[in-house]
């Protein structure tokens, strides 16, 4: 008991003589300038609008507001392993927000969540543009290519052989150096030896051919997912 009126005078004493008390300190450079661990045996239970005590790098304590420091903000988004409701967090499965507690019902409309929460299951997410809104949700997970997909290509193929058809061509028949013919399309008729006999076939008329070219599709579809691991969103909507 001694000790500690002791201590009280010396502080008291100090304060008087020199408007600051160090502890530990032989000259202390603060009001209160302690060398050494506090200890608080007892501390009340702060209001909503209490300050959270900081310390700079040379060990000087001032306050700033708690929401400087508060992690979540109405209307965060994240990723989690969690699979239910937690702290605040709330899981983005298409649920009515009528389901949803007082206060976090009230913070969703505010995000513009009318009727609803976002249904995340299945969907990755994407950065806003200009024209979109938030909680927008489209594309898809897969896609067919249609003909204007593909790019520019040729295909080369040969026609069958069935179905029976004339050509024109011209027969010269070479009596001089004893036989042979000559099949020549491009000869009008001009004499070849002594005696030269010009024959031509019927004309059967112009015609075409067709070819098929097959594509060996059938038009699948395929994925659009990349790789992933599955995780819970969830959207903070307060306490």
């Amino acid at each position: 008991m001694k000790k500690l009126i002791f201590v009280i005078i010396t502080i008291v004493s100090s304060v008087g003589l020199y408007s600051q008390v160090g502890i530990n300190v032989a000259k202390p450079t603060a009001t209160l300038d302690v060398n050494g661990d506090v200890k608080v045996r007892n501390l009340p239970v702060a209001g909503s609008n209490a300050e959270i005590l900081v310390s700079d790098e040379n060990g000087y304590i001032s306050k700033q507001d708690y929401t400087q420091f508060r992690k979540e903000i109405i209307g965060d988004i994240k990723d989690a392993i969690q699979d239910q409701d937690h702290h605040g967090w709330f899981l983005l499965n298409g649920r009515s927000i009528s389901t949803l507690p007082s206060v976090a019902k009230q913070n969703a409309i505010s995000l513009g969540f009318s009727s609803a929460l976002p249904d995340f299951r299945n969907k990755l997410s994407r950065s806003k543009n200009t024209a979109g809104s938030l909680g927008t949700i489209g594309g898809k997970s897969s896609i067919t290519l249609s003909r204007n997909n593909l790019p520019a290509f040729e295909l080369n193929g040969t026609t069958s052989s069935a179905g029976k058809h004339d050509h024109i061509f011209v027969n010269m028949i070479n009596h001089a150096n004893g036989g042979g013919m000559t099949l020549n399309a491009q000869n009008t008729g001009a004499k070849w030896g002594s005696d030269n006999t010009i024959r031509t076939t019927s004309i059967s008329g112009a015609h075409s051919h067709n070819i098929t070219l097959k594509s060996n599709g059938s038009g699948t579809a395929f994925n659009l997912t990349p790789g992933y691991i599955s995780l819970k969103q969830f959207v903070y909507l307060g306490k």
